[in-house]
């Protein structure tokens, strides 16, 4: 079968860089992996005790033991650590974590032992992964993604000193794909060092990887547990999703799932029926004011362009159950109004980008609200405050914030904020009229769909949209200026929780009334002190007598669950993941005491994810060390390597040292698709395409035509002749030029003359997907 390279019809097509230098060693590669991965298959069937003459009985028996070995310490649940007695701690500082399960099923579903095994490892466990040819193919993209990059520091290192936009100001990087691809100059120097580099990943590091096959770090049974869930979920029986707050696992029926959200949007002060025609006006208006406001702000045209969205996502609905606020009997019933849920809508709609650039110009006005808490502020002003013998100390909670903010109010705490603060903002050119105009209009666009339906959100700020916790923090700056006012010993908020500290209780009550009367949606609940001690963020404090002491604190909605220590990340990634709690625990204590309670419990939470006692008992006494990265590293080219073994990592960044690489470019290991990235689907109830018997949506797939960022295959019917492209667009709309130029018999496309000269008919198939994960 003869195959034939596909050239885009235009360089906005071209997402992926044309390394030269790189392409036949990747081609090379790609087939020597590919004969590895055979052989190894091939070896892969026989029994494991057979004699063969590639593999030696010493190394089989070695595998055997070694299997052997992790199945013995993966043979007990997580969760049952959680219960165990000769296991569990029962020291006083644990009675903050409940023994609860690490997995919440909901309704009539029943799942085996070997499925909730497998789930009580956490949606952030990571099942390891073999050298294939997904793997290969990401790497050689990194490595044409680097020469790429290594290729333009060298053409613009003499040439300019920094970017200059008409603007005056520099935006930071923005996180959106170009239109268009504009391939580097070769240069001698770069192209040596970066083929040293490329041989020694592909013919001395790889290939020697590809013979070792990776020991699984799942149990038989919990590999079972995988089956059966996917199997579950395909058949349409489950919705798998995590929690709103716990971070475990949530299993449900869908049909109770979608009885649940069809509940929540009966709610017709927050929502209203809409269309697709309304959709397209909406982004279409959007699109219209950004450019003519852009233009007017002096930003440059490739800006202008990259920040608008023609063919935008329509953003969907998906809700998280509050398992938090169950009791034992809710977790069985099948009445949708037993159930409390966090709405969330997905990013990538019209405004996303448009949100990026306001984020940009906005984030800065919150350092100038008194009462917003930043990293370890609060302990800060907690130590400073007053505190005698008759002070009152409560937390405030505000139901629901998002949903519940004026759209109005905000705007008008924005419009505030930027007219007394402007001078101090980086505005990239716009006015202060021109700010609000567009982020008035992002407000606007509320259009989601949820299981083929459009709705309106008429009220509040929706979760999911990137400018709404900027906007719901200006807006309680407005509704709690009246309680700053009073003077208090200490108010401090972080979003939506209050922590507030009076000279006596009537005072405090004053303070709670006043807030409540301050917006007509806006309810504050409060929480007091249990024994002296209350819960705020992730401290208790203590405040009587006289005297003030801090310890760290674990809510008991939260199931406590980290990366686990079996999973395939990189062994620094779990050092500094159990670091970075130890080191939260030593911070917020206030005394010795407090001090051995807060590591007691990070200890326990260390054992209940895997970690043995060797790992957590070097970090209990003393605060980690940190290593900051500097300037220089942020402005090394991200090298993004597949985690396979921080083994093979290390060979990885021994090859740029000796390719005198390692002052241009640093490697960051990408660990394998998680458990929450394989198995949590949020689009289940909407298509993004919404043709009847689209032709162009490939048979039998999971995804579809809206998809972008896709290599695809044209093959001919009758001469088997193939059209290999790609494009960073939505896919339906390059098939629509292709199908275009077919039907006029063009012979300046290559379908349009393939027609020409041989009068046959094609149909369409995918060869890879953009964003595909691994199984």
């Amino acid at each position: 079968m003869r195959t034939r390279k596909g050239k885009p019809t235009s360089q906005r097509d071209r997402t992926t860089p044309s390394a030269d230098s790189t392409e036949e060693q990747a081609r090379q590669s790609l087939r020597y992996v590919d004969e590895m991965c055979y052989q190894r298959k091939k070896l892969s069937t026989f029994p494991v005790g057979r004699p063969l003459e590639e593999a030696s009985g010493l190394q089989g028996k070695f595998n055997r033991l070694v299997e052997r070995d992790r199945d013995q310490r993966l043979s007990l649940p997580v969760s049952a650590t959680l219960s165990s007695p000769s296991l569990s701690h029962s020291d006083d500082c644990c009675e903050d974590v409940p023994a609860l399960a690490r997995v919440s099923v909901i309704g009539d579903v029943t799942l085996s032992e070997d499925a909730l095994s497998l789930l009580d490892l956490g949606p952030s466990f990571s099942p390891v992964q073999s050298i294939g040819h997904g793997v290969t193919r990401k790497i050689v993209g990194s490595l044409q993604f680097v020469h790429d990059r290594l290729r333009h520091r060298a053409s613009r290192k003499e040439q300019e000193t920094g970017r200059e936009h008409n603007t005056g100001t520099t935006l930071p990087p923005i996180p959106f794909p170009a239109r268009w691809y504009n391939p580097q100059e070769p240069n001698m120097l770069v192209d040596t060092k970066f083929r040293l580099f490329t041989t020694s990943v592909f013919f001395s590091i790889l290939t020697s990887y590809c013979k070792k096959p990776p020991i699984s770090n799942l149990t038989p049974a919990q590999r079972r547990g995988l089956r059966e869930i996917r199997e579950l979920s395909a058949q349409g029986e489950i919705k798998i999703s995590t929690s709103d707050k716990g971070g475990e696992f949530v299993i449900i029926s869908r049909e109770l799932d979608m009885a649940i959200t069809k509940h929540h949007l009966e709610d017709e002060t927050l929502y209203r029926a809409s269309s697709a025609q309304e959709f397209a006006r909406q982004y279409r208006h959007l699109n219209k004011v950004w450019v003519e406001t852009a233009k007017a702000a002096g930003l440059n045209k490739a800006t202008i362009t990259r920040l608008k969205n023609d063919r935008p996502e329509c953003p969907v609905l998906y809700v998280l159950i509050k398992t938090h606020k169950l009791s034992p009997a809710a977790l069985t019933s099948k009445d949708p109004r037993d159930f409390k849920v966090r709405p969330i809508i997905s990013v990538g709609g019209p405004t996303d980008r448009i949100s990026w650039l306001l984020n940009v110009i906005l984030s800065p006005l919150l350092k100038h609200v008194p009462a917003h808490l930043r990293t370890n502020m609060f302990l800060e002003r907690l130590r400073a405050a007053r505190v005698d013998n008759e002070c009152a100390t409560e937390s405030f909670d505000v139901t629901s914030l998002y949903t519940n903010v004026s759209n109005e109010a905000a705007l008008q705490a924005i419009f505030e904020l930027l007219s007394e603060n402007h001078t101090s903002l980086t505005l990239h050119g716009f006015i202060i009229r021109q700010v609000m105009m567009l982020l008035d209009e992002c407000l606007k666009c509320a259009i989601f769909r949820w299981s083929g339906h459009y709705y309106r959100q008429i009220r509040g700020l929706a979760m999911g949209q990137r400018l709404a916790p900027t906007l719901a923090i200006a807006f309680m700056s407005k509704v709690e200026q009246p309680v700053l006012e009073r003077n208090l010993f200490l108010y401090c908020r972080y979003i939506d929780d209050c922590c507030i500290v009076c000279s006596t209780q009537f005072e405090l009550d004053t303070c709670f009334d006043l807030l409540n009367q301050q917006s007509p949606h806006i309810k504050f609940i409060r929480e007091k002190p249990r024994d002296s001690w209350l819960p705020f963020l992730n401290v208790q404090v203590y405040t009587s007598k006289g005297e003030c002491k801090t310890k760290w604190y674990r809510k008991p909605s939260s199931k406590n669950i980290l990366v686990h220590s079996l999973s395939a990340h990189p062994r620094k990634t779990k050092k500094a993941i159990l670091g970075n709690m130890f080191a939260t625990a030593i911070k917020v204590r206030s005394d010795v005491q407090e001090r051995a309670n807060s590591i007691k419990l990070a200890q326990h939470i260390a054992h209940t994810n895997g970690y043995p006692e060797k790992e957590w008992t070097r970090k209990s006494g003393r605060l980690p060390r940190r290593r900051n990265l500097t300037a220089d590293d942020n402005s090394k080219i991200a090298f993004c390597l597949p985690f396979i073994s921080d083994e093979m990592s290390k060979k990885v960044r021994a090859s740029l040292r000796k390719a005198d690489l390692e002052d241009h470019v640093r490697v960051v290991d990408i660990p394998p698709a998680n458990l929450n990235t394989q198995l949590v689907r949020n689009r289940l109830y909407d298509r993004l395409c919404v043709t009847p018997n689209c032709v162009i949506c490939p048979f039998g797939k999971d995804w579809d035509c809206m998809v972008s960022g896709v290599v695809y295959l044209i093959t001919c019917q009758s001469c088997g002749d193939q059209y290999i492209g790609e494009t960073g667009r939505p896919l339906c709309i390059r098939i629509k030029e292709h199908l275009d130029g077919m039907a006029g018999s063009s012979m300046t496309t290559a379908l349009g003359g393939h027609l020409a000269v041989f009068d046959t008919s094609c149909f369409i198939d995918f060869l890879e997907k953009g964003k595909h994960i691994e199984e």
